[in-house]
């Protein structure tokens, strides 16, 4: 690969990395309770403990944004790791660990979703990561 395909492709992974997030962010306003999501069941049945997770989940999902660019391998490691946290959260809600009631099937659609678009976050963040990796020697550019 030509050093210019390599730059052109880790901008185009870049950039899905964000899309990810913000797709990610997106789903996750539409998992709140009414009036701005779906969410249907009552939250009063939520540990402390899940609150705190969904937050560091949104922490390091946001704080992935700048780094994809400053720090981009960094910022692959942040937006793996807010995507695996995702999807963990996503299985334990559908296992009935947040909540011990079911969801509705509108709400696990949109749960569904996120998972598959945290799934695409992980796809391009190992792209930037592995394109800002030394595996590419530097004297075939020359």
């Amino acid at each position: 690969m030509l050093k210019s395909e390599s730059i052109l492709n880790l901008k185009w992974a870049k950039r899905g990395v964000v899309g990810s997030i913000i797709a990610t962010l997106i789903i996750t306003a539409l998992e709140f309770p009414p009036p701005i999501g779906f969410e249907t069941r009552p939250q009063n049945n939520v540990s402390l403990l899940w609150l705190a997770y969904f937050f560091v989940i949104l922490i390091i999902e946001i704080s992935a944004i700048p780094l994809i660019y400053k720090r981009p391998k960094l910022g692959a490691y942040f937006a793996i790791i807010a995507a695996v946290f995702n999807i963990f959260f996503v299985i334990a809600d559908q296992i009935h660990l947040l909540q011990p009631e079911v969801a509705t099937p509108l709400y696990s659609m949109i749960e569904g979703i996120g998972a598959v678009v945290s799934i695409v976050l992980i796809y391009f963040a190992w792209k930037v990561f592995k394109l800002n990796s030394n595996y590419v020697n530097k004297n075939d550019y020359e």
